[in-house]
């Protein structure tokens, strides 16, 4: 598998641009000139600052455990590009990854312009239009929602997670702001959940789907859940709606933000079987729920020694990483390392981050907005702070430390997190 673009561009000859650039034009002429896919599969677009990937997850886990063809788009990638790109938990293959380059060469890919984000989502539209049919396909969003290359598309479900602050200098200084991006992902008539409690950011979604007339549901106000039972293996929650109450509910993934996240994909795959799009089961609903995994959120890649990674990469994940590793792993010493991107609120992550840890280690890793680890060493007032700006040896350093009586959490930046993570992965498997 390829752990990036660059690598597949050794294989197959193509052009596309790096950086950041919004905007709908480029990919709309370059889809219509491969038939449109985008036009050809129930589509759920999921946005919103935190908890996309996870909702996605439950709601891909609830549709497979129905018997429904899934295919799943999010970035960034867990360890290779392939991973982005799924059928049914089976990754888009190296084979099938140069069959489409060579089909979108044809059609005047290098004359398109496209961004490496804008290829990776025109990819996956032409997978699960023409290549691996699916009954469902679930995008992520990538950045804010109104401008973002996903956002081509007439979804039969809208998904709005929540607002934070998140890439603020693409979209915008403010919750109203940031918040009006994330409703760009609303379509004329067709139904959205979200789950955002502030009232700013709430007041910007209603007035957007109320001027194109698509009816919405918001948590606490149209569902919501109550907790019931929190341990280290998961959590126990009731949902409750107008029409559902759903009782003895299990997940494996831990905290509060996690029971949030799915009461979102039960809420979505309701809103299905509404529209006559899939067939409710309770069990199944409860089964898939069940199943349901996020690598790198709250996953524990090691436990001897005990090692967890969370790319919680924003104030809103960090208090939710700190919240859960305080309920779980109080009784243990906590090594922290740490990097994030430039455009992050980073002092107040690291503030957040220095009430739990024992020990903090900056580092940084190679992309282009990556803060350097000096530069985040110096805003830190932690009496027990490293500064060492090569990851691997930091991470190395790190777990040689580690004991009994301690635990390692890598988190921060999620191309951090997706780094660190292949390179634990593939040195656990040559143990």
């Amino acid at each position: 598998m390829f752990t990036s673009f660059k690598e597949l561009q050794k294989e197959i000859n193509f052009t596309m641009k790096s950086e950041i650039n919004l905007g709908l034009e480029r990919m709309r002429r370059f889809l219509e000139k491969v038939g449109n896919p985008q036009n050809q599969i129930k589509i759920v677009h999921i946005g919103g600052t935190n908890g996309k990937g996870s909702t996605l997850r439950f709601l891909e886990s609830i549709l497979q455990e129905a018997g429904h063809h899934v295919g799943t788009f999010h970035s960034p990638s867990y360890e290779y590009i392939n991973d982005q790109i799924s059928v049914n938990g089976a990754y888009i293959t190296d084979r099938e990854l140069m069959k489409i380059i060579k089909i979108f060469n044809e059609k005047g890919l290098d004359e398109a312009g496209l961004t490496e984000f804008e290829l990776q989502t025109a990819m996956a539209y032409y997978y699960f239009a023409f290549m691996k049919k699916v009954d469902f396909a679930l995008i992520e969003v990538g950045l804010g929602g109104r401008e973002d290359s996903t956002n081509v598309i007439k979804p039969v479900l809208s998904i709005i997670t929540n607002v934070g602050y998140d890439h603020i200098g693409f979209l915008g200084t403010t919750i109203k702001e940031i918040a009006a991006h994330k409703a760009g992902i609303i379509k004329k008539g067709i139904p959205v959940i979200c789950g955002e409690q502030k009232a700013e950011a709430k007041e910007v979604i209603k007035a957007e789907a109320k001027t194109i007339d698509s009816p919405i549901s918001f948590m606490e106000e149209d569902f919501s859940y109550s907790l019931v039972d929190r341990e280290q293996e998961g959590e126990t929650f009731s949902f409750h709606s107008k029409e559902k109450l759903i009782s003895d509910i299990r997940i494996s993934m831990q905290g509060e933000h996690q029971v949030a996240n799915a009461s979102l994909a039960i809420k979505a795959y309701l809103t299905l079987t509404e529209k006559g799009l899939a067939r409710y089961e309770e069990n199944i609903l409860k089964r898939g729920l069940l199943k349901a995994t996020h690598p790198g959120r709250f996953e524990v890649v090691s436990r001897n020694p005990l090692i967890i990674m969370d790319g919680a990469h924003n104030d809103e994940a960090m208090d939710a990483l700190v919240r859960s590793m305080e309920m779980c792993y109080s009784n243990r010493k906590v090594i922290v390392l740490f990097s994030a991107l430039i455009d992050k609120p980073i002092e107040s992550m690291v503030k957040k981050l220095e009430k739990l840890a024992s020990e903090i280690i900056f580092t940084s890793f190679h992309f282009p907005r990556a803060a350097r680890a000096e530069n985040i060493y110096h805003i830190s007032h932690h009496p027990n702070k490293q500064v060492e700006e090569e990851w691997e040896i930091a991470l190395n350093a790190a777990v040689s430390r580690l004991d009994e009586e301690s635990v390692l959490l890598v988190t921060g930046s999620l191309y951090f997190i997706s780094e660190t993570r292949s390179y634990l992965t593939r040195r656990k498997d040559k143990v």
